[in-house]
Protein backbone atom coordinates (compact mmCIF):
# COMPACT_ATOMS: atom_id res chain seq x y z
CA UNK A 1 0.00 0.00 0.00
CA UNK A 2 3.09 2.22 0.70
CA UNK A 3 3.83 2.76 -3.06
CA UNK A 4 0.60 3.84 -3.92
CA UNK A 5 0.05 5.90 -0.89
CA UNK A 6 3.73 7.61 -2.34
CA UNK A 7 2.10 8.14 -5.63
CA UNK A 8 -0.55 9.92 -4.62
CA UNK A 9 0.95 12.17 -2.91
CA UNK A 10 3.17 12.70 -5.89
CA UNK A 11 0.49 13.43 -8.03
CA UNK A 12 -1.50 15.71 -5.86
CA UNK A 13 2.17 17.89 -5.57
CA UNK A 14 1.63 17.72 -9.19
CA UNK A 15 -1.89 19.25 -9.27
CA UNK A 16 -0.85 22.02 -6.55
CA UNK A 17 2.28 22.45 -8.60
CA UNK A 18 0.10 23.30 -12.08
CA UNK A 19 -2.14 25.41 -10.07
CA UNK A 20 0.15 27.51 -9.48
CA UNK A 21 1.67 27.95 -12.84
CA UNK A 22 -2.33 28.40 -13.72
CA UNK A 23 -2.31 32.45 -12.59
CA UNK A 24 1.15 32.92 -14.07
CA UNK A 25 0.11 31.70 -17.59
CA UNK A 26 -2.66 33.70 -17.47
CA UNK A 27 -0.61 36.36 -16.42
CA UNK A 28 1.95 35.98 -18.88
CA UNK A 29 -1.51 35.95 -21.57
CA UNK A 30 -2.51 39.05 -20.47
CA UNK A 31 0.84 40.87 -20.41
CA UNK A 32 1.45 39.31 -24.44
CA UNK A 33 -2.16 40.68 -24.84
CA UNK A 34 -1.41 43.94 -23.96
CA UNK A 35 2.02 44.13 -25.48
CA UNK A 36 0.60 43.13 -28.84
CA UNK A 37 -2.82 45.69 -28.64
CA UNK A 38 -0.53 48.65 -27.93
CA UNK A 39 0.77 48.36 -31.05
CA UNK A 40 -2.76 48.61 -32.97
CA UNK A 41 -4.42 50.98 -30.60
CA UNK A 42 -3.91 53.89 -27.51
CA UNK A 43 -6.95 52.91 -25.48
CA UNK A 44 -5.07 50.05 -23.81
CA UNK A 45 -2.03 52.62 -22.31
CA UNK A 46 -4.56 55.21 -21.74
CA UNK A 47 -6.97 53.29 -19.85
CA UNK A 48 -4.00 51.00 -18.03
CA UNK A 49 -2.86 54.95 -17.01
CA UNK A 50 -6.26 55.95 -16.18
CA UNK A 51 -6.66 52.85 -13.92
CA UNK A 52 -3.12 53.62 -12.39
CA UNK A 53 -3.96 57.22 -12.02
CA UNK A 54 -7.23 56.72 -10.09
CA UNK A 55 -5.55 53.70 -7.91
CA UNK A 56 -2.93 56.12 -6.55
CA UNK A 57 -5.41 58.98 -6.39
CA UNK A 58 -7.89 56.60 -3.88
CA UNK A 59 -4.49 55.42 -1.56
CA UNK A 60 -3.43 59.27 -1.14
CA UNK A 61 -4.83 61.51 1.67
CA UNK A 62 -4.57 64.20 -0.68
CA UNK A 63 -7.32 66.85 0.60
CA UNK A 64 -10.11 68.41 -1.64
CA UNK A 65 -9.74 71.90 -2.23
CA UNK A 66 -10.70 74.19 0.40
CA UNK A 67 -12.64 77.17 -1.06
CA UNK A 68 -11.77 80.12 1.07
CA UNK A 69 -14.93 81.81 2.88
CA UNK A 70 -13.95 85.03 0.50
CA UNK A 71 -14.26 83.10 -2.70
CA UNK A 72 -17.54 81.92 -4.31
CA UNK A 73 -17.37 78.56 -6.06
CA UNK A 74 -20.21 77.92 -9.18
CA UNK A 75 -19.58 74.13 -10.36
CA UNK A 76 -20.59 72.67 -13.20
CA UNK A 77 -21.65 75.28 -15.15
CA UNK A 78 -23.14 73.64 -19.50
CA UNK A 79 -21.15 76.52 -21.21
CA UNK A 80 -22.33 74.91 -24.55
CA UNK A 81 -25.61 73.59 -26.24
CA UNK A 82 -24.36 70.92 -27.84
CA UNK A 83 -25.57 68.41 -25.21
CA UNK A 84 -21.89 67.12 -24.20
CA UNK A 85 -21.55 65.77 -20.52
CA UNK A 86 -17.55 67.34 -20.86
CA UNK A 87 -18.90 70.70 -21.76
CA UNK A 88 -19.19 72.18 -18.70
CA UNK A 89 -16.86 74.75 -16.09
CA UNK A 90 -16.41 75.24 -12.59
CA UNK A 91 -16.41 79.12 -11.75
CA UNK A 92 -14.09 80.87 -8.82
CA UNK A 93 -14.61 84.35 -7.73
CA UNK A 94 -14.54 86.77 -4.71
CA UNK A 95 -17.78 86.92 -2.72
CA UNK A 96 -17.29 90.91 -2.14
CA UNK A 97 -16.17 92.94 -5.01
CA UNK A 98 -16.74 96.70 -5.65
CA UNK A 99 -15.93 96.60 -8.97
CA UNK A 100 -15.67 94.19 -12.13
CA UNK A 101 -12.55 92.00 -12.27
CA UNK A 102 -10.50 90.19 -15.07
CA UNK A 103 -11.27 86.51 -15.70
CA UNK A 104 -8.85 83.84 -16.27
CA UNK A 105 -9.99 80.99 -18.22
CA UNK A 106 -7.93 77.93 -17.89
CA UNK A 107 -7.68 74.43 -19.83
CA UNK A 108 -6.35 71.75 -17.62
CA UNK A 109 -3.33 69.18 -18.53
CA UNK A 110 -2.98 65.47 -18.83
CA UNK A 111 -1.62 64.99 -22.20
CA UNK A 112 -4.76 66.10 -24.20
CA UNK A 113 -6.48 61.99 -22.93
CA UNK A 114 -6.88 62.77 -18.61
CA UNK A 115 -7.68 65.79 -16.37
CA UNK A 116 -10.67 67.34 -15.22
CA UNK A 117 -11.07 70.51 -14.24
CA UNK A 118 -11.13 70.05 -10.56
CA UNK A 119 -7.31 69.35 -11.12
CA UNK A 120 -6.67 73.38 -10.29
CA UNK A 121 -8.98 73.89 -7.57
CA UNK A 122 -6.07 75.10 -5.81
CA UNK A 123 -4.87 77.75 -7.76
CA UNK A 124 -8.19 78.62 -9.14
CA UNK A 125 -8.65 79.53 -5.56
CA UNK A 126 -5.38 81.10 -4.92
CA UNK A 127 -6.00 83.53 -8.06
CA UNK A 128 -9.50 84.45 -7.12
CA UNK A 129 -7.51 85.63 -3.42
CA UNK A 130 -5.82 87.55 -5.79
CA UNK A 131 -8.35 89.19 -7.60
CA UNK A 132 -9.08 87.29 -10.33
CA UNK A 133 -12.81 85.39 -11.74
CA UNK A 134 -10.77 82.07 -12.42
CA UNK A 135 -13.04 79.72 -15.08
CA UNK A 136 -11.61 76.34 -15.34
CA UNK A 137 -13.06 74.18 -18.05
CA UNK A 138 -13.70 70.74 -19.09
CA UNK A 139 -13.27 69.62 -22.24
CA UNK A 140 -13.81 66.17 -24.34
CA UNK A 141 -10.65 63.57 -23.92
CA UNK A 142 -8.68 61.77 -26.43
CA UNK A 143 -8.94 58.90 -27.61
CA UNK A 144 -12.39 58.89 -27.54
CA UNK A 145 -12.72 62.13 -29.03
CA UNK A 146 -10.34 63.63 -31.00
CA UNK A 147 -8.73 67.07 -32.38
CA UNK A 148 -9.78 69.70 -33.10
CA UNK A 149 -12.84 69.29 -30.84
CA UNK A 150 -10.98 70.77 -27.21
CA UNK A 151 -9.93 73.99 -29.30
CA UNK A 152 -13.57 74.15 -30.45
CA UNK A 153 -14.69 74.00 -27.21
CA UNK A 154 -12.39 76.68 -25.61
CA UNK A 155 -13.71 79.18 -28.20
CA UNK A 156 -17.18 78.00 -26.98
CA UNK A 157 -16.37 78.35 -23.26
CA UNK A 158 -13.93 81.68 -24.51
CA UNK A 159 -18.19 82.58 -25.59
CA UNK A 160 -19.65 81.82 -22.19
CA UNK A 161 -17.16 83.68 -20.51
CA UNK A 162 -18.02 86.82 -22.67
CA UNK A 163 -21.76 86.22 -22.69
CA UNK A 164 -22.21 86.07 -18.68
CA UNK A 165 -19.09 87.13 -17.26
CA UNK A 166 -21.19 89.98 -15.12
CA UNK A 167 -23.17 87.24 -13.70
CA UNK A 168 -19.96 86.65 -11.26
CA UNK A 169 -18.60 89.96 -11.41
CA UNK A 170 -16.14 89.34 -14.17
CA UNK A 171 -14.92 91.91 -16.92
CA UNK A 172 -15.91 90.46 -20.73
CA UNK A 173 -13.68 92.79 -22.28
CA UNK A 174 -10.41 91.20 -19.65
CA UNK A 175 -9.98 88.22 -20.67
CA UNK A 176 -6.54 85.85 -20.34
CA UNK A 177 -6.42 82.37 -21.62
CA UNK A 178 -4.58 80.38 -18.93
CA UNK A 179 -3.45 76.37 -19.53
CA UNK A 180 -1.14 73.67 -18.19
CA UNK A 181 0.86 70.91 -20.38
CA UNK A 182 -1.45 69.73 -23.04
CA UNK A 183 -3.87 72.89 -22.01
CA UNK A 184 -1.27 75.37 -22.49
CA UNK A 185 -1.17 73.84 -26.04
CA UNK A 186 -4.78 74.17 -26.26
CA UNK A 187 -4.93 77.42 -24.95
CA UNK A 188 -2.02 78.80 -26.93
CA UNK A 189 -3.63 78.00 -29.98
CA UNK A 190 -7.12 78.95 -29.49
CA UNK A 191 -5.42 82.47 -28.84
CA UNK A 192 -3.73 81.88 -32.03
CA UNK A 193 -7.32 81.19 -33.70
CA UNK A 194 -8.67 84.35 -32.25
CA UNK A 195 -6.09 86.58 -33.81
CA UNK A 196 -5.06 85.04 -36.92
CA UNK A 197 -8.05 84.98 -38.94
CA UNK A 198 -6.46 82.74 -41.55
CA UNK A 199 -6.18 79.96 -38.82
CA UNK A 200 -9.06 80.64 -37.79
CA UNK A 201 -11.05 80.01 -41.59
CA UNK A 202 -8.82 76.88 -42.01
CA UNK A 203 -10.43 75.41 -38.88
CA UNK A 204 -13.84 77.05 -39.66
CA UNK A 205 -14.26 78.81 -36.43
CA UNK A 206 -15.76 82.21 -35.86
CA UNK A 207 -14.02 83.33 -32.90
CA UNK A 208 -16.57 85.56 -30.98
CA UNK A 209 -14.07 87.05 -28.77
CA UNK A 210 -12.66 90.61 -30.33
CA UNK A 211 -8.44 90.66 -29.72
CA UNK A 212 -8.61 93.26 -28.20
CA UNK A 213 -10.53 91.68 -25.35
CA UNK A 214 -7.75 88.96 -24.92
CA UNK A 215 -5.70 90.79 -23.21
CA UNK A 216 -3.08 87.67 -22.54
CA UNK A 217 -2.16 83.60 -22.41
CA UNK A 218 -0.30 82.25 -19.14
CA UNK A 219 1.32 79.62 -20.42
CA UNK A 220 2.36 76.76 -18.26
CA UNK A 221 4.67 73.44 -19.26
CA UNK A 222 3.56 73.27 -22.83
CA UNK A 223 3.98 71.71 -25.77
CA UNK A 224 3.97 74.32 -28.94
CA UNK A 225 5.81 72.71 -31.80
CA UNK A 226 4.16 69.43 -32.49
CA UNK A 227 6.65 68.06 -35.51
CA UNK A 228 9.42 68.28 -33.01
CA UNK A 229 7.73 67.41 -29.53
CA UNK A 230 8.86 63.84 -29.87
CA UNK A 231 12.17 64.65 -30.03
CA UNK A 232 12.36 65.96 -26.08
CA UNK A 233 11.78 61.94 -24.65
CA UNK A 234 8.96 63.35 -22.83
CA UNK A 235 6.92 60.02 -21.21
CA UNK A 236 4.28 58.63 -23.58
CA UNK A 237 4.23 61.55 -25.36
CA UNK A 238 3.45 59.47 -29.09
CA UNK A 239 0.70 57.71 -27.15
CA UNK A 240 -0.56 60.89 -26.43
CA UNK A 241 -0.76 62.36 -29.64
CA UNK A 242 -1.72 59.18 -31.26
CA UNK A 243 -4.89 59.31 -29.40
CA UNK A 244 -5.13 63.18 -29.95
CA UNK A 245 -4.62 62.97 -34.03
CA UNK A 246 -6.06 59.20 -34.37
CA UNK A 247 -2.13 58.51 -36.31
CA UNK A 248 -0.03 56.31 -35.01
CA UNK A 249 3.02 58.33 -36.58
CA UNK A 250 1.26 61.69 -35.84
CA UNK A 251 4.12 63.44 -37.53
CA UNK A 252 2.44 62.35 -41.01
CA UNK A 253 -0.75 64.45 -39.91
CA UNK A 254 -1.86 66.55 -42.31
CA UNK A 255 -3.26 68.94 -39.63
CA UNK A 256 -0.16 68.87 -37.26
CA UNK A 257 1.24 72.44 -38.66
CA UNK A 258 -2.01 74.20 -37.40
CA UNK A 259 -1.93 72.76 -34.02
CA UNK A 260 1.79 74.06 -33.32
CA UNK A 261 1.39 77.78 -31.72
CA UNK A 262 5.28 78.79 -33.41
CA UNK A 263 3.89 78.39 -37.13
CA UNK A 264 0.58 79.98 -36.47
CA UNK A 265 1.15 82.72 -33.99
CA UNK A 266 1.29 86.15 -35.52
CA UNK A 267 2.21 90.23 -34.76
CA UNK A 268 -1.33 90.15 -33.25
CA UNK A 269 -1.26 87.40 -30.63
CA UNK A 270 -1.68 88.63 -27.17
CA UNK A 271 1.19 89.07 -24.56
CA UNK A 272 2.31 86.30 -23.11
CA UNK A 273 3.69 84.77 -19.89
CA UNK A 274 5.58 81.55 -20.73
CA UNK A 275 7.34 78.84 -18.02
CA UNK A 276 8.52 75.70 -17.36
CA UNK A 277 10.78 73.57 -15.21
CA UNK A 278 14.44 74.01 -15.94
CA UNK A 279 13.94 69.51 -15.43
CA UNK A 280 10.93 69.48 -17.73
CA UNK A 281 11.12 67.72 -21.35
CA UNK A 282 9.18 70.25 -22.93
CA UNK A 283 11.08 72.91 -21.69
CA UNK A 284 12.44 73.47 -25.11
CA UNK A 285 9.48 73.68 -26.60
CA UNK A 286 7.89 76.89 -24.53
CA UNK A 287 12.21 78.73 -25.18
CA UNK A 288 11.38 78.21 -29.00
CA UNK A 289 7.80 79.48 -28.34
CA UNK A 290 9.07 82.57 -26.23
CA UNK A 291 11.77 83.26 -29.29
CA UNK A 292 9.17 83.18 -32.13
CA UNK A 293 6.78 85.74 -30.35
CA UNK A 294 10.06 88.14 -29.69
CA UNK A 295 10.90 87.92 -32.88
CA UNK A 296 7.49 89.00 -34.35
CA UNK A 297 7.51 91.91 -31.74
CA UNK A 298 4.99 90.27 -29.02
CA UNK A 299 5.57 91.11 -25.93
CA UNK A 300 6.64 87.52 -23.54
CA UNK A 301 7.54 87.62 -20.29
CA UNK A 302 9.16 83.92 -19.46
CA UNK A 303 10.11 82.22 -16.42
CA UNK A 304 12.36 79.19 -17.11
CA UNK A 305 14.71 78.98 -13.88
CA UNK A 306 17.90 78.30 -15.86
CA UNK A 307 20.22 79.08 -13.42
CA UNK A 308 18.83 77.52 -10.33
CA UNK A 309 20.22 74.59 -8.29
CA UNK A 310 16.84 72.65 -7.40
CA UNK A 311 15.26 70.69 -9.92
CA UNK A 312 11.82 72.03 -11.15
CA UNK A 313 10.14 69.07 -13.17
CA UNK A 314 6.58 69.34 -15.25
CA UNK A 315 3.76 71.38 -13.94
CA UNK A 316 6.34 72.42 -10.88
CA UNK A 317 4.15 75.72 -10.19
CA UNK A 318 1.08 73.68 -8.86
CA UNK A 319 3.48 72.86 -5.53
CA UNK A 320 2.19 76.28 -3.93
CA UNK A 321 4.24 75.22 -1.22
CA UNK A 322 7.97 75.55 -3.13
CA UNK A 323 9.34 78.77 -3.50
CA UNK A 324 9.58 78.18 -7.01
CA UNK A 325 5.53 77.77 -6.96
CA UNK A 326 5.10 80.81 -5.41
CA UNK A 327 7.24 82.51 -7.73
CA UNK A 328 5.34 81.29 -10.33
CA UNK A 329 2.06 82.77 -8.92
CA UNK A 330 3.33 86.04 -8.12
CA UNK A 331 5.00 86.24 -11.64
CA UNK A 332 1.47 85.69 -13.31
CA UNK A 333 -0.63 88.30 -10.97
CA UNK A 334 2.33 90.93 -11.79
CA UNK A 335 1.65 89.93 -15.54
CA UNK A 336 -1.74 90.00 -15.79
CA UNK A 337 -1.95 93.49 -13.37
CA UNK A 338 -0.21 95.15 -16.66
CA UNK A 339 -1.86 93.96 -19.18
CA UNK A 340 -5.08 93.89 -17.71
CA UNK A 341 -7.12 97.22 -19.43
Amino acid sequence: MQPKLEKKRAGTRGFIRKRYWIPSVVLILIMGFIGVGTQWTPKITVFLLKSFIETASRDTNRKDAMISDGITHVADVPYADEGRNDSTLDIYYPSVTTEILPVVLWVHGGGWVLGDKEDIADYAIQLAEQGYVVVSMNYALAPDTKYPIPVIQTNQALTYVKNHADEFQGDPENIFLAGNSAGAQIASQTAAVVTNPSLAKLMNIMPTVDPEELRGVLLFCGPYNLSTVANTGFPLIRTFLWSYTGIKTFEDYPRLDEMSTVLQATTEYPPAFITSGNDDPLTSQSVELAQVLKRLDVDAETLFFSTSSEKLGHDYQFDLESEAGQQAMQSAVRFMQQYSR
